[in-house]
């Protein structure tokens, strides 16, 4: 019997017809049972497999017509198959199969057929037809006395899940308790696990959020441990894994189990679940600020729901997709067609909602490709003024802009001050946030005290809504948030007179989410127990949100979810607000003037600022003095500073010998360069002619090189001590202390490409004879998170990888893996004096999302006081040199500042190393 149902089955589907004929004598009601039960076994760990057995079952039963059981056995084989993709026709399959065993007065099968019939209608929300099969099968199983305990168990675990969707937690969890008790004594590991999984989702609809994520780690490493490994059920454990660090925001583990399941999901062959992975995948990366990934996964997912025919979600990811890319490019010309096509798609199927969202897409970039009759055309003949709030708002919202935009101010007043009311009657927070944005943008010309009242408020709000967000979120989240109130605000003070409160302004713009994160990281920040709750319940919501959106839910309860997160949401802003006017909870003073200007240890401050293209620098001295300094455009600084890196690069590629063949033109032409530069960043501020200066650079000039600023006679680091810092704001705050042990040296030579790294590092093992050294070693990594005491000095040497846009999963690529930025967060530095980066540009990052997607600030964060960072890529040769000389300096100066000037100074004498290309590539950034 095995042989000839392996035969069928190896058999092209195409010769079954010819096959079956010739073998009819041999087939019989236990050749469709030998082929359920491989089928079945198949479901979960090779879907295409099962997919073409339970087809061969049901094509066996066309030679048996005299055997009614075995169509309704093969029935039954196929609605297992379909009931994790096709769950109505599993009902169908499933009831056609159930009237066969019910004329023969088949309890067990009655039972078991019914239990899987709870499973399915509660899949497609039939909560009533779950019921009434939840208690036929209850019924039947009573009458079993002697039966496989695994029957009961599936029961179980479909009745748990049926009283969840319906809302009875607590008997959902007596229910899975009992069962998972039961499935564990008869060794039942899969079954088992998936009971864990609904136990989860019970705990998180009853508040329990904090037990949901162990049980579904240890579900899912216990069916990895099965064999053959049920594919499907991981993948869909991933999926949930991802929802549940998704609204947790922990959204590096989010992408990771959202890649799995994809994987999974891909292999299995299981379309639906596979493209709605990818579209949870792009909306986690635009989250992230990847926006050329997030993309591409929109592309995958559209074209993996027009393959399966799912038009309504092909047409939602088209749209998504078509929002990245105007944000990428507004003039990509693909852009008016996608967006066609999905408003005709929305058009046909009759859906307002999604058609208008469309309509504000399209009206959207004809905004910004200056195409205004368009947009009014859009916003006014074609807009179905039936639709949502948000929607509304967000059209107020636009057409104010239109109208702005061609000189209407009445109008823009109008629309915009609509726009600010529905919003606040209808508590949506963030749109309140950019109505008020709106009309501060509008009032600034003519009414600059209105318009900084507008904007303070939108600031608040700001600062209120950060306040709530977890440290991942932070990190992540909070750089999709618009940055465009405080540029204005400083400005609009600083055109009043309002030199200092300018100041107060953009050291709130430039440190905001960072000092909330380091204030937080270092336990600055009380936690009110009100909001935390708040913030638990919301991520409960938001959870059960992403799982009703997957399983089809109606638009109506989806509504309602929606609406319950907004007021949670409104409730959580509300009490921070009454929280943060508390006595004694303000954060005011951590940007207060004097509490800044009392740390200053600098002869002067030089804050940078660009506004409106133009770059601004504040100089604090010692003694109070404060001036502000327009410099001139930043395209224009742009411009010199690619110019210069191209200078840079070309003496950078020479060989030794070649540089020093060629030093004295290349010096000069360099100089040329760096000597524009310096008149504009330098010259024109005033500063004392020598002495110590902290600096805070703003894009574009993160990557600038200071110190070698060449005034005409000397360069910069001849006149000054050169520090940086990301804003004078951190001053204002202590800087961790803590004990620190000795200095942990780790170096990559990426399986001995970087070839210096171990000259470098034998190097700074000499120099530091008590280091813990791990050279090309996969214990680093573990050595790293492991730390009891702080290092106090940490030195990486490494190439350092990072993708074509800043997210924090760029990093250094050590021995077996990349060690990210966002691991950096995680890390307790308080104490480390000192972290070097020496890879290639590892001051990445500072010029997006307020600095926060970068080295710097993840390991300032941690608590380390300073780091050493490369502003461009040199040779590892070099580097490995100027690290030596560095640390030789350090340990007779202590101090990372003069240590790297003085090697700056040493470096100019050798020939080979004197072009600013290779001695000025580090800079010493302080907390």
């Amino acid at each position: 019997m095995d042989d000839l149902i392996a035969e069928l089955i190896d058999l092209p589907e195409a010769e079954w017809p010819g096959w079956l004929t010739t073998h009819a004598s041999r087939l019989s009601l236990e050749t469709v049972a030998r082929l359920k039960q491989r089928s079945d076994q198949f479901i979960k760990s090779d879907s295409a497999r099962a997919d073409r057995i339970s087809r061969a079952a049901i094509a066996v039963t066309e030679q048996l017509p005299t055997e009614p059981i075995a169509r309704a056995l093969a029935y039954w084989a196929r609605g297992n198959w379909a009931v994790y993709r096709h769950p109505e026709e599993a009902v169908d399959l499933y009831q056609k199969a159930l009237v066969v065993y019910e004329q023969l007065g088949d309890s067990e099968a009655i039972a078991r057929l019914s239990s899987n019939l709870i499973f399915a209608c509660t899949t497609l929300g039939r909560f009533a037809d779950a019921l009434t099969f939840a208690e036929r099968a209850q019924r039947f199983l009573e009458e079993i006395v002697v039966g496989p305990v695994i029957y009961r168990v599936k029961f179980g675990m479909n009745y748990g899940l049926l009283l969840y969707e319906c809302g009875r937690y607590q008997e959902a969890l007596d229910v899975n308790e009992k069962m998972i008790a039961l499935a564990h004594d008869h060794s039942l590991q899969e079954e088992c696990a998936e009971l864990q999984v609904n136990q989860a989702f019970t705990l998180a609809a009853m508040g329990r959020l904090t037990e949901c994520e162990q049980l579904l780690i240890d579900s899912r490493q216990l069916l990895e441990q099965l064999t053959p490994k049920p594919v499907l059920t991981i993948a869909r454990i991933d999926l949930n894994l991802g929802d549940y660090y998704s609204v947790t925001a922990n959204l590096s583990a989010a992408l990771q189990h959202f890649r799995s399941a994809r994987d999974g999901f891909l292999a299995e062959n299981v379309a639906m679940d596979y493209a709605t992975v990818l579209l949870y995948e792009a909306n986690l990366l635009k989250r992230l600020g990847a926006l050329r990934e997030a993309h591409r996964a929109y592309d995958r997912a559209y074209q993996a729901f027009r393959e399966d025919n799912l038009t309504q979600y092909a047409a939602q990811a088209l749209l998504a997709g078509a929002a990245v890319r105007r944000e990428i490019n507004p003039a990509d010309p693909e852009l008016p067609e996608m967006l066609t096509r999905a408003c005709d798609i929305f058009t046909n199927l009759q859906l307002p909602i999604w058609r208008n969202e469309t309509l504000l897409e399209q009206a959207r970039l004809a905004f910004l490709l200056g195409n205004y009759a368009q947009v009014e055309a859009l916003l006014t003949t074609a807009w179905s003024t039936d639709t949502v709030l948000h929607l509304a708002i967000d059209h107020q919202l636009l057409w104010g802009r239109l109208r702005m935009a061609q000189g209407d101010e009445a109008g823009a007043l109008a629309a915009f001050t609509s726009a600010l009311t529905q919003s606040q009657n209808g508590a949506h927070i963030w749109s309140e946030r950019e109505a008020l944005v709106a009309l501060g943008n509008l009032l600034a010309a003519r009414q600059p005290d209105s318009a900084i009242q507008y904007l303070q408020d939108a600031v608040r709000i700001d600062e209120l809504m950060r306040a709530e967000l977890s440290v991942a979120e932070l990190t992540a989240d909070f750089q999709s948030r618009r940055n465009d109130a405080l540029p204005l605000l400083a400005k609009l003070e600083w055109q009043a007179g309002h030199l200092q409160a300018a100041l107060q302004t953009v050291w709130r713009w430039k440190g905001g989410a960072l000092i909330d994160l380091i204030r937080r990281h270092d336990g600055y920040t009380d936690v009110n127990p009100t909001i935390a709750q708040l913030q638990q319940r919301i991520a409960v919501l938001r959870w059960e949100l992403e799982r009703k959106q997957r399983d089809g839910e109606s638009e109506e309860r989806l509504d309602e979810l929606r609406v319950q997160i907004r007021d949670l949401e409104a409730h959580a802003y509300h009490e921070r607000r009454y929280h943060i006017h508390k006595p004694g909870q303000s954060d005011a003073s951590i940007y207060n003037w004097q509490a800044v200007l009392s740390k200053l240890d600098a002869d002067c401050l030089v804050e940078y600022a660009s506004i409106d293209d133009e770059l601004f620098a504040w100089c604090i001295t010692r003694n109070g003095d404060c001036t502000v300094t327009t410099l001139g455009s930043t395209s224009t600084i742009s411009e010199l500073l690619q110019r210069l890196e191209l200078k840079n690069l070309n003496a950078l590629r020479l060989n030794d010998e070649q540089r020093k063949q060629r030093s004295e033109t290349l010096i000069r032409d360099a100089r040329v360069l760096l000597q524009r530069l310096y008149r504009t960043l330098i010259e024109p501020l005033p500063i004392p002619v020598e002495g110590k200066l902290l600096i805070a650079p703003y894009a574009p000039i993160h990557l600038a090189p200071f110190a070698a600023l060449w005034d005409g006679n000397n360069y910069l680091m001849e006149r000054y001590l050169i520090e940086q810092i990301p804003t004078g704001a951190l001053l204002g705050i202590p800087v961790p202390a803590g004990p620190s042990g000795p200095a942990l040296v780790i170096g990559a030579s990426a399986d001995g490409i970087l070839a210096a790294v171990q000259r470098e590092i034998n190097a700074i093992a000499s120099i530091l004879p008590d280091a813990q050294i791990y050279l090309d070693d996969p214990a680093a990594l573990t050595a790293l998170h492991n730390l009891t005491t702080a290092p106090r000095i940490l030195h990486f040497s490494a190439h350092t990888t990072f993708d074509e846009e800043p997210t924090i999963f760029a990093g250094l690529h050590l021995a077996d893996r990349t060690f990210t930025i966002e691991e950096c967060y995680r890390l307790n530095l308080a104490g480390t004096e000192l972290v070097t980066l020496n890879g290639c540009t590892t001051a990445y990052g500072m010029e997006s999302g307020g600095a926060l997607i970068a080295f710097q600030s993840a390991f300032l964060i941690a608590g380390a006081q300073r780091l050493l960072v490369s502003l461009w890529p040199i040779k590892d040769e070099p580097a490995a040199g100027l690290m030596a000389h560095f640390y030789q300096n350090l340990m007779q100066t202590q101090s990372p500042a003069v240590a790297l000037r003085q090697t700056q100074r040493d470096l100019l004498h050798d020939p080979a190393l004197a072009h600013p290309a290779i001695w000025s590539a580090f800079a010493v950034m302080r907390r």
